[in-house]
């Protein structure tokens, strides 16, 4: 059972039902307050003010939203247009030489990066590059740098920071993927921002994702080119 005094008090939607049905309440109301002077103060409010305000407010919000949309439209575009000239860089590499250097000089002016760097702990890989590319490493700084995800991204840690001789503003680090044979499913690809805010958690990762199949791919066409000329 309710208390007799709460319910006295109208709710919100009843003052509206009210309001709507007897629309020149407000009127009388302020008609009856002119002629009489002594009327309590607060007792009557105009609502136009707040009605205006909340109107402005709102218009406001959605403007901002809608500009906030068509940034991120804007972004994308770039975006893709990046991750299509990428595409096109990696077809371009007749060998793999060509492909690292297409990673390591073509990629950073193209995504706006500091740096741009393969680490692999494939003994196989070794086999068969130029020195000094990719980074090698061991299996257990592998599995540092990623800490088992995928994809990390965020301020550089101190194992990454020695490989690549250098302290980045921020990473991103892309496992290349793992449907693919070895030595494709045991190297990364490590992009550096030249900004701390280029790489953040929470920034959507699908496109670095998807840079990192295609480089992933292009490395096994080109790996598989040089096992067919070894076996001739």
């Amino acid at each position: 059972m309710t208390d007799k005094s709460d319910d006295m008090v109208p709710t919100a939607e009843q003052v509206l039902q009210f309001l709507a049905e007897n629309r020149d309440f407000l009127d009388q109301v302020a008609i009856k307050d002119l002629k009489k002077n002594d009327a309590p103060k607060g007792k009557i409010f105009d609502l136009t003010p707040t009605i205006a305000r909340r109107a402005r407010n709102e218009a406001r919000r959605i403007g901002q939203q809608n500009k906030t949309i068509l940034n991120l439209a804007a972004e994308n575009i770039v975006n893709w247009q990046r991750l299509h000239h990428a595409a096109l860089a990696l077809l371009a590499a007749g060998d793999l030489e060509h492909l690292f250097d297409v990673i390591s000089s073509e990629f950073p002016p193209i995504f706006k990066l500091d740096t741009c760097h393969l680490i692999s702990a494939s003994t196989k890989f070794q086999q068969k590059v130029v020195k000094g590319r990719p980074i090698f490493c061991s299996d257990d700084i592998l599995n540092t740098l990623t800490g088992g995800k995928s994809l990390v991204l965020g301020p550089p840690e101190a194992p990454l920071c020695a490989l690549i001789e250098t302290v980045p503003a921020s990473v991103a680090i892309i496992t290349l993927p793992d449907q693919l044979a070895e030595p494709i499913t045991k190297t990364l690809l490590v992009l550096c921002g030249q900004k701390k805010s280029s790489f953040t958690p929470d920034l959507s990762g699908d496109l670095l994702v998807l840079l990192a199949e295609l480089v992933g791919v292009a490395l096994t066409a080109r790996l598989e080119i040089i096992d067919e000329v070894e076996s001739q």
